[in-house]
């Protein structure tokens, strides 16, 4: 019944405006450069009014301090303005890719940063969706032309793609951005004028020494991050999930040098053959040895959830004494020497590899110069020619951001064969661990566990799971010990390579990012049942074993995919025990939680926002916006310190398609009413598009813009597409 009366109102408002236009209603006048408001009298702190960073802090914590919207009036929490957002640019319509903000937007200063899939950045003023400035990236469909190996050109950006610094460029407020053209674009947050930007890509030989066949995909690739401090900007690029994926590699940049220039580069994989560089089967040995600290997960046959086993759950290979770490390691991912029914598959190129982590923040703690990093699982999925653990596929490492040493590297599904891929964000806190204070490290993967690792060593101190009535997990879908060499050559996660549902999934576990609260001490989870029936694809020749994974997903029957549920979890910090959950039933979840004032922000993929109460997992309100939501929320203030809940609704995400580019929503407890309405159609740059957008603000001062007007009280907004978008003249950033 809300939602069928939110729709009437809004049908209304629509009406409205389209009978205000055929009245002769004027249009607004051109968008001006918008003044910054005056600072509030009693300001928040910087970090309560501002998420400047993917996710929300430094800590990658999703975790805001304000207690101004807070579980006690969460609840009056409605629509403040909504910006819709432009289609492709016309030289980008045969490009693949998603569209809208596939990105968490950051609000610093009282202003908005948001970046488009296919390179539209905008600074919107947080008190009333007004455009400050913008740009369009200079991405073209040839951009990546030349680039040996670059894989696809695709437009997609996760978390982890935009990040704001104030101490550089003599301490200018800048937006950076890594775009899907392999560029890293830095813009002065005042204005939209650039202040550098350079390729991450300089051919194979330089960046990984890989065979020329071998490729990084273009898909979901561009990730950076910077420490300040030391003027260091790290990089990488992720490897598709078949045999013929590039190198595996990060690399450090000098941006205190303009243009920037490679301090190191990192490789978290073997040398491959046909790279220009000698195979070392010795690769790996030489790695742990090296390192502070090296563990693989592994808990067991009886290791089954809904508990913990500190400290026990791991295979330490710094302590295997060297015949077994030597047995378990030597040629660990099948180089050299290649046996010959390998080398006939794989016309004696590379029989598997891995790429760096994706779809949200890495992290630096500039306090030590040590960044934490992740990578993706292993390509192809099958084992057949990797006879080992495949060391550092799905893992989490450390090093040293001046250097690129390497400092410890923690594995967390050895021969993965799953695509348990342990991507997404990491998380810094502090803990008591046997009685001394700690820094540690937390971390999800996609097999399905939550890990807590002391952040110097990278030894683990707990791991946890939900309980198999929450997130269920097949027989075969468990854990390889990487002492096992019967396991470490398995073919297919099914020894019998029959077809087998797998649950968790490619699609499951926790392929989302969870938040944080220091002030509670919980984290908080969201976990996803999405079986998927996987058929064994075999590898007959060198052709077939290029091009694919080794099993893909066929039809799963309709009881099966009754099991498509959700669950978020509330996790004490300090012991690993759950304390809490709540179901999300239909759906798998996708994006990320956002944390602030003892309230959980869950955006759902069927468009609701759902705010539940952080200590004990009630709902408060299930707010139905009505256009898929598939990023966590950013909490932050307008330059008058009124605090608001600001989101993307896109088509990314779990609901892929290239239906409508989507809007950036904000929310707000002061919901003002309505001063004025307009209509205006008008092109931006090379592309004619329709756009609505509806922005409420405070009488008697209405907005000076381009943008329609419309405003509900104490109403669930419902933003409806109708017969397309109205296009927003828009005031083009300086040249």
């Amino acid at each position: 019944m809300a939602r069928d009366a939110a729709r009437q109102h809004l049908v209304v408002a629509v009406l409205s405006i389209l009978l205000l236009s055929l009245l002769g209603a004027p249009p607004l006048a051109e968008v001006s450069a918008a003044p910054r408001p005056a600072a509030p009298p009693t300001p928040l702190t910087a970090l309560e009014a501002n998420w400047a960073a993917p996710d929300g802090n430094q800590f990658n914590q999703n975790y805001n301090p304000q207690n101004v919207i807070n579980s006690s009036d969460a609840q009056d929490l409605g629509l403040y303005w909504v910006f819709p957002l432009p289609y492709h640019p016309i030289a980008l319509a045969s490009v693949l890719g998603g569209l809208g903000v596939d990105t968490a937007p950051l609000i610093v200063d009282g202003v908005v940063y948001a970046v488009t899939q296919s390179g539209w950045v905008y600074a919107l003023n947080a008190a009333n969706g007004q455009v400050i400035w913008y740009d369009l990236l200079p991405i073209l469909p040839n951009s990546t032309a030349g680039q040996t190996g670059a894989g696809t050109f695709a437009l997609h950006l996760h978390d982890g793609a935009e990040a704001f610094t104030t101490t550089l460029f003599g301490d200018t407020p800048t937006y950076w951005v890594a775009a899907p053209d392999h560029k890293v674009y830095a813009m002065n947050a005042l204005d939209g004028a650039y202040e550098l930007n350079f390729t991450i890509y300089t051919g194979l030989g330089m960046i990984a020494g890989s065979n020329p066949n071998t490729q990084y995909s273009a898909y979901g690739t561009s990730q950076l991050v910077i420490d300040q401090q030391r003027g260091v900007l790290i990089t990488s690029m992720l490897s598709s999930s078949s045999n013929n994926a590039a190198r595996c590699f990060y690399r450090g940049w000098n941006i205190f040098v303009t243009p920037p220039v490679p301090l190191w580069t990192s490789y978290c994989s073997p040398p491959q053959p046909g790279g220009g560089l000698p195979l070392d089967p010795n690769w790996d040995l030489e790695q742990v040895v090296n390192m502070t600290g090296a563990e693989i997960f592994y808990p067991g046959p009886a290791y089954d959830g809904g508990g913990t086993m500190p400290g026990t759950a791991v295979v330490n290979l710094k302590t295997l004494p060297p015949a077994v770490l030597n047995a378990t390691l030597y040629n660990d991912w099948g180089y050299a020497p290649q046996s010959a029914h390998c080398a006939t598959l794989d016309s004696g190129g590379s029989p598997g590899a891995v790429g760096a982590g994706w779809g949200a923040p890495w992290l630096i703690d500039e306090k030590t110069g040590v960044a934490y990093v992740n990578t993706g699982n292993k390509g192809p999925y099958t084992g057949e020619c990797q006879p080992g653990p495949d060391l550092w596929a799905s893992s989490v490492l450390a090093l040293n951001d001046t250097t690129g040493q390497w400092i410890w590297g923690f594995q967390t599904s050895a021969h993965d064969e799953w695509d348990f891929d342990c991507s997404w964000q990491q998380v810094l806190g502090n803990e008591t661990v046997g009685g001394v204070e700690t820094e540690v490290l937390w971390k999800t993967c996609k097999n399905g566990y939550l890990y807590e690792l002391d952040a110097a060593t990278g030894n683990m101190i707990w791991a946890w799971t939900p309980p198999q009535d929450i997130m269920a997990r097949c027989q075969y879908c468990f854990m390889h010990d990487p002492l096992n060499r019967t396991q470490m050559t398995e073919f297919f996660f099914n020894p019998s390579l029959a077809d087998t549902l797998m649950y968790p999934s490619e699609f499951a576990g926790f392929e989302n990012e969870f938040a944080y609260s220091p002030a509670l001490n919980y984290i908080f989870t969201a976990s996803q049942n999405v079986p998927a029936l996987e058929h064994y694809i075999p590898f007959l020749n060198a052709s077939g074993y290029g091009k694919a994974n080794g099993f893909g997903a066929i039809a799963v029957a309709a009881t099966a995919k009754n099991l498509d549920n959700s669950t978020v979890e509330a996790v004490n910090a300090s012991t690993g025990q759950m304390l809490w959950t709540h179901f999300i039933p239909s759906e798998g979840y996708r994006g990320g939680l956002t944390t602030s004032g003892n309230v959980v922000y869950a955006t759902l993929s069927s468009g609701d926002i759902q705010m539940i109460n952080a200590q004990t997992g009630a709902l408060i309100k299930d707010f139905y916006i009505g256009g898929p939501l598939n990023v966590l929320p950013s909490i932050g203030a307008t330059s008058s310190g009124q605090m608001e809940v600001v989101f993307p609704i896109t088509a990314g995400g779990v609901t892929w398609g290239r239906n409508v580019p989507g809007d950036i929503v904000a929310l707000t407890l002061e919901i003002p009413l309505v001063t004025t309405t307009t209509l205006t159609t008008t092109a931006v740059s090379t592309v004619s598009t329709t756009i609505v957008s509806s922005v409420t603000t405070t009488a008697p001062s209405p907005p000076t813009t381009g943008v329609l007007v419309y405003g509900m009280v104490g109403v669930a907004v419902v933003f409806i597409v109708v017969a397309g978008y109205l296009a927003l003249k828009l005031r083009k950033k300086p040249s």
